[in-house]
């Protein structure tokens, strides 16, 4: 029996080392790398729920409703342009089947509204203008178009592919086609196959995702969370070419080998993000503030990393154009990245000395989830969560380290807005310090008042020390954070790309 049980674990070894080993040769294609070299995108939300104060609309809403005073779409791309993305996403029918191009198979579109402006056509023409590659999202889940309901779902196919041969045919070379809505019925009722095929029939080099594409291995039309993603996970819509989870974000380890049918596939993943603080996609009349330029900055550099790219949400009002201050925060994140105008190259993050290293807390939630470690772990989307108002953290650093950067990222509470999808991030840190320990004594070297969504302290000059603390002195409610960096703004470079 025991030699029973020995040969079976040998050939276990054996089988995940060969396993692993297959996995290893797997490379992206030369058509993926183009998009780990586009790396950084403008999603751009326009449509008839700009007009409606609201996210998801049922297709009910009148056409006469989308009402633009001034669509001014190469104001759009000349934006993204100075602000140094190099694609864009134009959302051309959401799920409420609204369509930004006059389509010949419905009324329900801008040829049918009071600003008849073909949108595809006027970002398409402004995206050859600027040297701007173009991308389409395209909901699957359509509540305004009839055929959708039918029990046949091949009728309702057949009117997706009809759209997608204008969409591809009409507006020149288009480098991705961005599925969503999938879980509005069973995965294998939109038929990816055949959709696929279509779309690589009419142009062979356009990136094909539907969003929430890995399953989990207990049952693959369930939604694997990027932060669980491991190798080998199943793809659940298949075929496609890379990733989408919207809106999380990807371990720092975050791997990249996931199967179907017994077949191992290269996929990156798109990350999405919004620049609204208030987590709109789709413009609303109030004013809402933009992220902060620290955060924005970091999240960058995360969800750019390790062949994984970002589309960054910046969606035009009412009035057809890009807010002034919304314009303005992405030109000085452009500004701070080093990319103004796309003509440098994407940068790098900086090299992180806390990931994973020995960490302690004075006091802590009794969840253990919600542990010391999930501050310095590889992931974003964890957190250390205090015992108390007052509290600290203290990592161990390797000894003789040497830093000038410290990130912190306070992990919010948030609150649903009227829409119920927006919401407001509520942040308790009211007056934090930061200590360093050398030559046998601590000292003080940053102090602060709120550190809020994400704080990028830089160091006048270096400090060499074995240990880091964070003391957090004064909160409004019980706080958390969900992670803790130091790095040596030397380590930051050029963006790598994997082949």
């Amino acid at each position: 029996m025991k030699s029973a049980l020995f040969n079976n674990t040998l050939m276990l070894l054996f089988l995940l080392v060969i396993t692993g080993s297959a996995a290893a040769q797997i490379k992206p294609s030369a058509l993926q790398l183009t998009q780990v070299k586009r790396g950084y995108g403008m999603f751009i939300h326009f449509g008839i729920n700009t007009f409606n104060e609201t996210e998801w609309s049922d297709g009910s809403l009148p056409v006469s409703s989308y009402n633009p005073t001034q669509p001014d779409c190469d104001q759009w791309i000349k934006t993204a342009k100075e602000a140094g993305f190099r694609y864009v996403i134009l959302v051309t029918k959401h799920h409420d089947g609204f369509c930004l191009w006059n389509s010949q198979y419905t009324n329900y579109d801008v040829a049918s509204s009071p600003v008849t402006t073909d949108v595809v056509g006027a970002v398409a023409k402004a995206c050859k203008k600027y040297g701007i590659e173009l991308g389409l999202y395209y909901s699957l889940w359509d509540r305004h178009e009839p055929t959708h309901n039918n029990p046949d779902p091949g009728v309702y196919v057949q009117y997706m592919k009809h759209q997608l041969t204008e969409l591809l045919t009409k507006y020149g070379p288009i480098c991705e086609v961005w599925f969503d809505g999938g879980w509005a019925k069973k995965d294998d009722d939109w038929k990816i196959p055949e959709v696929y095929a279509h779309i690589k029939k009419l142009q062979p080099n356009c990136l094909v995702t539907v969003n929430h594409t890995i399953g989990t291995r207990e049952k693959i039309d369930k939604i694997q969370l990027p932060v669980d993603m491991q190798a080998g996970d199943p793809i659940r819509f298949y075929p496609v070419d890379f990733r989408t989870k919207d809106p999380n974000l990807a371990r720092w380890d975050d791997p990249k080998i996931y199967s179907r049918n017994k077949e191992n596939k290269y996929l990156i993943l798109e990350h999405t993000l919004c620049l609204s603080d208030r987590w709109n996609w789709f413009q609303k009349k109030a004013m809402m503030p933009a992220r902060g330029v620290d955060e924005l900055e970091e999240l960058f550099y995360w969800t750019t990393a390790h062949n994984n790219i970002i589309i960054l949400n910046v969606p035009p009002g009412q009035d057809g154009k890009i807010r002034a201050h919304e314009r303005n925060t992405i030109l000085s994140l452009a500004d701070r990245l080093g990319i103004r105008d796309g003509k440098a190259p994407l940068p790098s993050g900086y090299q992180n000395m806390a990931f994973n290293i020995p960490i302690t807390a004075t006091n802590s939630s009794p969840d253990k989830q919600f542990a010391p470690a999930k501050a310095n772990d590889v992931s974003l989307e964890t957190w250390w969560t205090a015992g108390d108002t007052r509290a600290s953290l203290e990592m161990d650093l390797k000894p003789g380290s040497r830093f000038n950067r410290i990130t912190i990222f306070e992990q919010s509470q948030d609150s649903s807005l009227a829409d119920g999808f927006s919401t407001i991030r509520k942040f308790f840190v009211q007056q934090f310090s930061i200590e360093v320990f050398n030559n046998g004594a601590w000292s003080t070297v940053h102090m602060g008042d709120t550190i809020g969504a994400c704080r990028i302290i830089l160091l006048p000059e270096y400090c060499t020390a074995s240990k880091i603390r964070l003391n957090i002195l004064q909160a409004s409610a019980v706080p958390s954070i969900a992670h803790f960096a130091v790095a040596d703004t030397k380590s930051k470079g050029v963006r790598k790309i994997s082949r």
